[in-house]
């Protein structure tokens, strides 16, 4: 057991001497284990902070890669304010321009009705024997079983509610004495031919058929139709167009038109498509912007301490990561990458210059409205690209060796699962894990050694409280034998 009050039996302050020496072991120790978690701590945040800014970068050349930069705009003029007669949506291949549409007819379905007086109620029985309706429309089919003594209104019920039904309406109309009631029959699937069939496996029910049992004939059974499929068609520039829905897709090449309603005589709607600028730039804007927050980073992270006139004295910590070479060796390669020429945009836009893009004396990525030594400025060439070489643009970025997938290349070997970046931070990660080992280690370690000083001076204190206790006695003694004090 640990003596608690070292000194007691020699009188010397052993207890201050042991608690000195444990914190001069403890202090040292501590101090380089504090030392190198900074350090670690410092490093681990700056690869974080590194790769969120080349990521951010990497998010920018994805919506500028492909045919992200080719985009359209498609706007409609309608014949009038209060009503929309047809929308439209184009892809990025369209070709600019405009067109007079005139939307003629919409799609219509079929509708279909039975003989007037073939009924005179709801409740009059269709069929005194079962049997098996089929529905067809332009492929599609389901089956409604008629049982013996079935109702209108059950059967209207029955189709309504039949397993496959592929938007077939059933309805009665009781039509007064003259009409009788009738069973109405409406079909969703639009477009010329497509009208909805009916056809039975019993002769019984004829009177529900389009086609009489055994019949090839349409219009032989006892329903007729009433209004036939019909195709939407439009006008575009006064040339026709026809389509089995309301959807007309390459009408107009890369677009598809959606149409609601017909136009009035004489006033058609304008149908405008146009390149996507403002798009355009904002993207390029945002993939500048990351590059210029990119470099800031770099630089925060690997600048140099600096050192006062005296040699000294520390003026300013450099970056956290600012003895590692492989930070100044990706920003290089982002920069030597970024300054190349780049056969995928042409003669007309093989690089950033061309494009408008120049770097200040800062590195950073800027569009100049200066003019410099006679040539157009950045901006000048900027516009020009957005007004005359618009899919140039998403070529010089977007197509097989343009800069998105250069770039993307690049910054893929640091930032990915595997990449170099994620081996650093699994490094430091691993070093930190093992610093709090280390320091639990030497936790365990400092309570063995004070134990161990304890014990020696423990030891020490008694050995010297005794050979003070036995000096004492020897004194005293002595101080008693005859003529010993003379």
């Amino acid at each position: 057991m640990a003596i608690r009050s070292l000194g007691a039996a020699s009188g010397l302050d052993l207890e201050s001497l042991v608690t000195q020496l444990v914190t001069v072991e403890r202090n040292t120790k501590v101090s380089r284990l504090d030392s190198t978690k900074k350090e670690l701590d410092s490093s681990l945040s700056g690869f974080g902070k590194l790769k969120s800014a080349l990521t951010k970068f990497k998010d920018t050349l994805t919506a500028l890669g492909d045919d992200k930069l080719r985009a359209r705009t498609t706007s409609i003029k309608q014949p009038t304010d209060t009503k929309t007669y047809l929308e439209a949506k184009s892809s990025s291949t369209a070709a600019p321009g405009n067109f007079d549409v005139k939307v003629k007819s919409l799609a219509t379905g079929s509708r279909l009705e039975s003989a007037d007086l073939a009924y005179g109620s709801a409740s009059d029985v269709v069929s005194a024997t079962a049997g098996k309706l089929t529905f067809e429309a332009d492929g599609k089919s389901f089956d409604v079983n008629v049982t013996a003594g079935m109702t209108l209104d059950q059967f209207r019920k029955a189709v309504n509610n039949a397993e496959g039904n592929f938007g077939v309406s059933a309805n009665i109309i009781n039509a007064g004495s003259t009409t009788g009631t009738k069973l109405v029959l409406t079909s969703s699937i639009t477009g010329m031919n497509n009208d909805l069939r009916i056809t039975n496996d019993n002769a019984a029910l004829d009177s529900l058929s389009t086609r009489a049992n055994g019949s090839t004939i349409d219009g032989s059974g006892g329903i007729g139709v009433d209004i036939a499929a019909g195709d939407a068609e439009i006008e575009v520039d006064g040339i026709s167009v026809k389509s089995e829905n309301n959807t007309f897709t390459n009408a107009i090449q890369d677009t598809e038109l959606t149409v609601s309603a017909v136009t009035p005589d004489g006033n058609n709607a304008t149908l405008t498509i146009e390149t996507d600028k403002k798009a355009a730039e904002e993207k390029i804007k945002a993939f500048m912007d990351a590059y210029n927050s990119l470099l800031t980073e770099v630089n925060t992270l690997t600048k140099n301490r600096t050192i006062g006139d005296d040699g000294k004295t520390v003026v300013a910590e450099g970056g956290a990561l600012s003895s590692d070479p492989m930070v100044r060796s990706i920003m290089s390669q982002v920069t030597k990458t970024l300054g190349s020429a780049f056969s995928s945009g042409g003669a007309e836009l093989n690089n950033l210059y061309a494009l408008g893009i120049t770097f200040n004396d800062q590195g950073k990525m800027e569009i100049s409205s200066t003019r410099l030594y006679g040539a157009d400025s950045g901006r000048e060439r900027f516009d020009d690209a957005l007004e005359n070489n618009y899919d140039k643009i998403a070529d010089l970025f977007g197509a097989s060796g343009g800069i998105t997938k250069s770039l993307d290349k690049v910054i893929s070997q640091f930032t990915d699962r595997d990449g170099l970046l994620v081996n650093k931070e699994t490094s430091l990660k691993d070093q930190l894990k093992k610093n709090t080992k280390d320091r639990e280690a030497f936790e365990r370690y400092i309570v063995s050694y004070e134990e161990t000083l304890r014990q020696r001076y423990g030891a020490l204190d008694s050995t010297l409280g005794q050979l003070q206790s036995t000096s004492s006695y020897l004194v005293q003694q002595l101080a008693n034998l005859p003529r010993f004090g003379s």
